[in-house]
């Protein structure tokens, strides 16, 4: 074989080799997972009503499933009731997506003598400046129930049957604000279960009557009873120890707060970061923590109880009187003996609780800082109760 052969055979196996490299693989494999994501989940809460007055439809409360407008849905609009008046209202509720606890809270803003007839005088004090002065909630009836039983297969017929549809609540109207739990660990309304949440693929309806009942005459004449009612849910899930809030929760509290004068209703607060904290708790003396900002500097204030009507003696009560520091700042705590729970007789708010106003000290009682009366008015420098009003409870007496 000569040499040229040779380098041909050579050439040759280097290709070879070339080609045979080309096909030499691993051992391997894929496995793909794609488009992992985490999306929360929702709550929902929409409400719909059904409303009739002496038997007569009522189109203004009536409306389909939907997120309630607070100003515009009203459950109750009513100019002109009369004792012998009956109301009824279907309410249901469906929680959209997820299981939930859920609570009802009523809360009065207007129980008011708006004004005094001949004939209410005879039976009736004049009217104050309280807007808690009338007899309305107090003499209407209420009754309120999970609506479950059905007649002829229809849920939420509105028909309270005892012993099958469930009480939430029965009795006058409320005076101060409260909670109804509708389902939460300890029970749930519509199921009657313990640790029952309201189910987020049902509807869920609520049967409301009211009454005024024709004995009552005309001690409620020109009254006008007004209320906020607000729905809350929660998620159910990762959450067993929920509970619906209370409507005087402990320790107690209050912020006093600026506000503009409106004649005739609920004063507006000024949400300008001028405002105070009150923390009290009932005991022989009123032990109580202020603190507060945004005020006049270097001035001295006094903490009142203000009794309606005006001047604020009926009775009454000085709490405690604190300086302001040099940027309006005011802190400070005390445990007056009051000898009087809040409110008392004859408190023009009695059915509704105790008005405490921050005041300047040299405006109340001239400055003398014993019970009241108020002396001079200068709103715009003092602090009131925010439409919030308080009780306490004197255990010395």
């Amino acid at each position: 074989m000569n040499k040229k052969i040779l380098i041909s055979l050579s050439v040759i196996g280097a290709v070879a080799a070339i080609a045979v490299g080309g096909t030499i693989a691993y051992f391997s494999d894929t496995e793909t997972s794609t488009g992992n994501t985490f999306t929360a989940g929702a709550i929902d809460l929409k409400i719909d009503s059904k409303a009739t007055y002496n038997g007569n439809p009522v189109l203004a409360a009536t409306w389909q499933l939907k997120d309630l407008m607070p100003t515009a849905d009203k459950f109750f609009n009513f100019a002109d009731v009369k004792p012998g008046d009956i109301g009824e209202n279907t309410i249901s509720l469906h929680v959209y997506n997820n299981d939930a606890w859920g609570c009802v809270t009523i809360t009065p803003t207007l129980n008011d003598d708006m004004s005094s007839t001949e004939p209410e005088l005879a039976v009736d004090t004049p009217n104050t400046d309280s807007i808690y002065d009338g007899e309305l909630a107090q003499n209407m009836t209420f009754k309120i129930w999970a609506d479950v039983c059905e007649t002829n297969a229809t849920p939420g017929d509105n028909i309270y049957q005892a012993g099958c549809d469930r009480l939430l609540t029965q009795g006058n109207g409320p005076i101060v604000p409260t909670s109804y739990a509708l389902a939460t660990p300890a029970g749930n309304v519509f199921t009657g279960l313990t640790n029952d949440p309201i189910d987020g693929s049902q509807t869920n309806y609520l049967g409301v009557e009211w009454s005024i009942p024709s004995a009552i005459g005309n001690i409620i004449q020109t009254d006008t009873y007004q209320a906020d009612v607000s729905f809350y849910v929660v998620q159910s899930r990762n959450n067993p120890n929920f509970f619906c809030p209370s409507a005087a929760p402990t320790p107690y509290t209050l912020r006093l707060e600026n506000e503009t004068i409106v004649q005739g209703g609920p004063w507006t607060v000024i949400n300008d970061g001028i405002y105070a904290d009150l923390t009290w708790s009932d005991g022989p003396t009123f032990a109580y923590i202020l603190n507060g900002q945004g005020l006049a500097a270097n001035t001295q204030y006094s903490l009142i109880y203000y009794a309606d009507g005006w001047p604020g003696n009926n009775p009454g009560a000085f709490i405690g009187t604190h300086m302001t520091n040099g940027t309006g700042g005011i802190a400070g705590a005390g445990s007056p003996n009051l000898g009087i729970d809040l409110p008392t007789s004859p408190d023009g708010n009695l059915a509704i609780g105790a008005k405490i106003w921050l005041v300047l000290s040299s405006d109340y009682n001239n400055g003398a800082f014993s019970t009241g009366p108020m002396t001079s008015w200068n709103p715009g420098s003092y602090l009131f109760e925010g439409n919030v009003y308080i009780h306490y409870n004197d255990t010395n007496i």
